[in-house]
């Protein structure tokens, strides 16, 4: 059996270590040249640490974390009005917890796969052509291939998507935010910090990165529908959407390199109703993305590619894999969702009364008195079996033959 993975990310990697560790081969296709270097800070804890952890990837991860020292939300003169130490964080999840950039974790995980999995860059598919025994890809430069299984890990814009269930309209759901960041040097003290600071309908923060000579800027704004703006006039737009913003905001967006990148999109959840079709199935955000509101993107990601590449060896029917996989996840995925919605009513407050209760609780959730509240409110258990914590890994997978399977029209549901 042989399986194409559309998307080099988070999803796409983890899934294809896991299974070169059950010996079933697999090629990686990335739409972007090399790793993609833009994106911002996650919480990395719960399911994605204990994947990693069986991946033998901590060391390499911590030795990459943001060097957080706290969280501290900020008046408009820079003046502290809630501060979380992230000595509590480490103390509520019992030290499984790591601040890391997207692209820091993409990069170790790139890195766990190099030289013994394929990973072609510069390459996405055009064209998907299915029958009852394989799936016939036509990529950008207009070869074609064949292979057994494909899997759209190509995230929460996905193409694998669009060709085979449909177009992304009718399975996102906008929850009324634009998000937006960028890297600059640290002229503001920032130090090993997260500072965070509102207005009614937007915020922004800064934070520091491994680099700490540098930081990552983050702006969030609520806004009617999802926006699309060229990447060549983001810097302008944020300049309009944040003008005369409090804090050190219209210095953040004046002393910047006019040619700085800036990472842009709208903040919307992936839910669909089934997740495979005939020898194409989805993982990660291509398939069921929370969005950062949730604190579970990679989490997931990783949780989601393990538990299909554990199905795919353990089972030798590639759609009952498909279907235990998707079993073991909808549930806790639905209620990762769901969280992430309620997050969104409340996270930006859209009135001056709204800003000022949701300080009020700052305040006190960021007490140590009341960590056993703040554990419960941001961070989810695992979703993996503590029976399944060292997974065996024996040889060949069982799936051996191709059952037969008709491909459904695209739009159509199993």
């Amino acid at each position: 059996m042989r399986v194409l993975i559309s998307g080099g990310g988070i999803a796409g990697l983890t899934l294809a270590y896991w299974l070169q560790q059950y010996h079933i081969p697999a090629v990686v296709i990335e739409q972007a040249n090399t790793i993609r270097r833009d994106g911002y800070a996650i919480d990395f804890f719960g399911t994605g640490y204990d994947v990693a952890s069986r991946m033998g990837l901590l060391d390499q991860l911590r030795s990459r974390q943001i060097p957080f020292e706290a969280l501290v939300y900020v008046n408009k003169d820079g003046k502290t009005i809630a501060r979380l130490d992230m000595r509590l964080i480490r103390k509520l999840t019992e030290g499984k917890y790591m601040g890391l950039m997207h692209e820091t974790l993409e990069e170790v995980l790139y890195e766990a796969l190099e030289g013994s999995v394929e990973v072609r860059f510069g390459r996405w598919i055009e064209c998907i052509e299915a029958d009852p025994d394989t799936v016939e890809v036509t990529f950008n430069d207009g070869a074609t291939e064949t292979f057994d299984l494909l899997i759209g890990a190509d995230g929460v814009h996905s193409k694998t998507r669009a060709l085979v269930f449909g177009l992304q309209e009718q399975f996102s759901r906008y929850l009324g935010y634009t998000i937006a960041c960028y890297p600059t040097p640290d002229r503001y003290g920032i130090g090993k910090t997260f500072q965070m600071y509102n207005e009614p309908g937007r915020m922004v923060a800064a934070y520091c990165t491994p680099q700490t000579d540098d930081l990552l800027l983050f702006f969030m704004y609520q806004s009617p529908k999802p926006e699309h703006v060229l990447r060549e006039q983001r810097l302008s737009h944020l300049r309009k959407v944040f003008a005369s913003m409090g804090w050190l905001t219209e210095q953040f967006l004046s002393d910047v390199d006019p040619e700085v990148s800036v990472f842009m999109d709208a903040v919307i959840q992936i839910q669909m109703r089934t997740w495979h079709q005939g020898r194409v199935a989805l993982v990660g955000d291509a398939c069921d993305c929370p969005t950062l509101l949730s604190g579970q993107g990679a989490s997931l990601a990783m949780g989601g590619a393990y538990l299909l590449a554990k199905a795919l060896h353990d089972t030798a029917d590639y759609q009952e894999a498909f279907r235990r996989y998707e079993q073991q996840m909808s549930a806790y995925v639905l209620e990762q969702q769901k969280s992430g919605r309620s997050f969104a009513k409340s996270f930006l407050p859209g009135s001056p009364l709204g800003l000022f209760v949701q300080q009020a609780m700052l305040k006190v959730l960021f007490r140590e008195a009341f960590g056993g509240l703040l554990r419960r409110q941001l961070f989810a258990p695992s979703i993996l079996p503590v029976s399944d914590a060292k997974p065996d890994l024996p040889g060949e997978s069982p799936i051996r033959s191709r059952t037969a399977d008709p491909r459904l029209p695209p739009g159509d549901k199993e």
